[in-house]
């Protein structure tokens, strides 16, 4: 634009509104997700951290501070009989849990595969015992379990079998727990794994059986390798489950008797619920959670390399 004196004169550069805007917008989802970050802080990353500090000093009931002890909590949790009778019975309730419910829940989809009419109806009855609280079983079964008055000992008292002290036998408590465990997630199992065998090839299949597969052949060398990963990844997800019990223990045996089903779990509740010993504690729990992961990458490493051979 030219002025009375003939000068040109050049427009100033409009206002970066965009990039402004940009930046407004940039800071503004910084601020909307500030609260899950301090929740996330508060009940997630912070209770971690104190816990592993925890296990490295002494916090019981009356104490305004913990103090720190080093290694001394980890040294009592290597020479404690009662953990390691605890770790011997989580170690058995999850090998039983596991492997009765793979096994029963594999062999029931196998025979569900085959059905053609119901089965979204089957799906949606098998799902029942998955919905229902641990709570809520655990005190059926209590009741299923009484010595004089549940209707298991009746039923055996009725064909002239003595009575079974369900909860009440050093032996028998456990395998107890792990039945209640069973009736409510074999049906995950059977779900889980009607679903891996319906996604299968179909055309493999018919090529085998056109070459005179039979049945046995069928299930050991086309479906079981097939569904092997699926199997796998179920497995693993019920007995990291089965490691956590809790809920069924505090209802049906309180650990006991004696301690014949007191699990880690239980045995970290006592420890810092009626001991109120919150350091040692944190130790059992984070011992619960090294076990655990040794465990499922040993578990992991032993199927890879099994898979690995087979290819």
């Amino acid at each position: 634009m030219a002025t009375s004196t003939g000068e040109l004169v050049t427009a100033p550069p409009p206002v970066a509104h965009g990039r402004s805007r940009n930046a407004a917008d940039g800071s503004a989802k910084y601020v909307f997700i500030l609260p899950a970050m301090v929740y996330l802080l508060l009940l997630g990353i912070f209770p971690l951290i104190f816990s592993v500090y925890l296990v490295f000093a002494n916090w019981q009931a009356g104490m305004a501070a913990p103090e720190f002890i080093g290694l001394a909590n980890i040294q009592k949790l290597m020479h404690d009989e009662r953990f390691w009778n605890s770790l011997r019975i989580t170690l058995k309730y999850v090998l039983i849990c596991s492997l009765v419910e793979l096994v029963l829940g594999f062999l029931v989809a196998l025979a569900l595969q085959g059905i053609t009419r119901g089965k979204a109806f089957l799906r949606g009855i098998l799902a029942i015992p998955m919905l229902l609280t641990p709570i809520a079983v655990s005190f059926t079964f209590k009741m299923l379990y009484d010595y004089n008055k549940g209707p298991l000992n009746h039923m055996l008292s009725a064909i002239g079998l003595p009575k079974v002290k369900w909860l009440a036998g050093q032996e028998s408590a456990l395998y107890s727990l792990a039945l209640v465990d069973i009736w409510q997630w074999t049906p995950f199992i059977i779900v889980a794994a009607l679903a891996a065998l319906e996604s299968l090839p179909t055309d493999i299949y018919e090529a085998a059986t056109v070459d005179g597969a039979g049945p046995w052949k069928l299930l050991t060398q086309i479906t079981l390798p097939l569904v092997q990963p699926y199997l796998v990844a179920i497995v693993l997800l019920r007995a990291i489950d089965a490691f956590k019990v809790f809920d069924t223990v505090y209802v049906l045996t309180g650990g006991g008797p004696g301690t014949a089903t007191e699990t880690m779990t239980f045995y970290a509740y006592s420890a810092g619920f009626r001991a109120f010993n919150l350091g040692f504690t944190s130790t059992i729990a984070w011992a619960l959670v090294i076990l655990m992961t040794v465990i499922f990458t040993v578990y992991m490493n032993v199927f890879r390399r099994l898979d690995h051979r087979e290819k």
